[in-house]
């Protein structure tokens, strides 16, 4: 589960204090799935208030960690003008805020295994950021393009991912 924070003022010009929000759990076509995992622990729709100032804060489910694919649809109750977001929630243990989990992350398991509990890197991660770091944008797969394209948005701070953090630790270990 993993908390998400954010504040409305930037999708409405109307008043944004206590405005009621829904995180419906969906499935990839957007309907809304209707079990519970095993523990029953995943709520499938949630709603909540902002606060004076349009803020809020859920803790949800984290999506991108499951093996069917799902999102939330975060629905705006009082205000049908507003179109309904997805949001695709990662795995971490910090509060996100909601506007870093509009994209999916693209599936990066290729490039590193757990080993004891310790996430470690692949030989071609190396190779891959050595290319990129000397300006060499070339790229035998679009997985590859992509693993570059989340650190740069990591880097950027526009994605918030443990991977890419442990990633970034891992790149400042070898040098590169």
């Amino acid at each position: 589960m993993r908390t998400i924070t954010g504040n409305i003022k930037i999708l409405t010009d109307e008043d944004y204090a206590n405005k009621t929000l829904q995180f419906i759990l969906c499935d990839k076509y957007g309907n809304k799935l209707s079990a519970l995992d095993v523990s029953g622990q995943i709520a499938t729709k949630k709603t909540i208030q902002t606060d004076a100032t349009g803020n809020f804060s859920i803790t949800l489910y984290e999506t991108e960690e499951s093996e069917i694919p799902m999102f939330y649809k975060m629905v705006f109750v009082d205000n049908d003008d507003i179109e309904d977001i997805k949001l695709f929630i990662q795995s971490g243990i910090n509060s996100i805020d909601f506007l870093k989990l509009l994209f999916p992350m693209p599936k990066l398991q290729m490039f590193y295994e757990n080993v004891n509990m310790k996430i470690e890197f692949k030989e071609i991660v190396f190779d891959i950021f050595e290319r990129f770091f000397v300006d060499e944008n070339i790229f035998i797969n679009n997985d590859e393009n992509n693993l570059i394209q989340e650190f740069i948005k990591y880097a950027d701070n526009t994605r918030d991912s443990e991977i890419m953090e442990k990633l970034d630790q891992y790149l400042a270990t070898i040098g590169v």
